[in-house]
């Protein structure tokens, strides 16, 4: 059973900005990050689900780390 882990610490995100990263990282990695969001009137929430068994700061570091090579490697490929 996978475990949900909210990133309400990184503020809120537009739900195309929430679409975006799901489209990147859904399925990503050993951890198999499942991507979601909680949309309040336009405010959207990451959620990142995984049965990967870890701490919750190891898991989220992950997943930034992972959200951070992402990018590096699409700015790689646009030059």
């Amino acid at each position: 059973m996978k475990k949900e882990y909210t990133f309400e610490e990184l503020g809120y995100f537009a739900e195309r900005e929430c679409q975006a990263l799901k489209d990147c990282l859904q399925g990503f990695s050993y951890m198999d990050f499942d991507i979601k969001w909680s949309n309040y009137a336009g405010n959207c929430t990451l959620i990142v689900a995984t049965d990967y068994e870890a701490e919750e700061k190891e898991i989220k570091d992950f997943f930034l780390h992972c959200a951070l090579s992402m990018i590096f490697q699409i700015k790689r490929t646009v030059k």
